[in-house]
């Protein structure tokens, strides 16, 4: 084994297994952390929906819940 670390050809070929574990590592990483940060833009995403979702919820029931206030028309109604 030590034989073949100390040719030439030996040598240039543990460097490019090397250099191929170091690039794959860098891609394995970088994968993992993309996939980490999809999946927290997509719960940041879930929760702003929920969120306006109740701001819009507590809108109406406020908008409803104030007796001095005109109903909305009745489209379908003809009176």
């Amino acid at each position: 084994m030590l034989t073949l670390l100390a040719s030439p050809l030996g040598r240039a070929g543990a460097l490019l297994v090397g250099v191929l574990a170091l690039s794959g590592g860098i891609y394995l990483k970088g994968r993992m952390e993309g996939r980490a940060a999809c999946l927290a833009e997509g719960e940041r995403d879930v929760l702003d929906t929920i969120y306006r979702a109740d701001d819009a919820r507590a809108d109406a029931d406020r908008r409803n819940d104030d007796a001095g206030r005109l109903r909305d028309d009745d489209t379908f109604r003809r009176d």
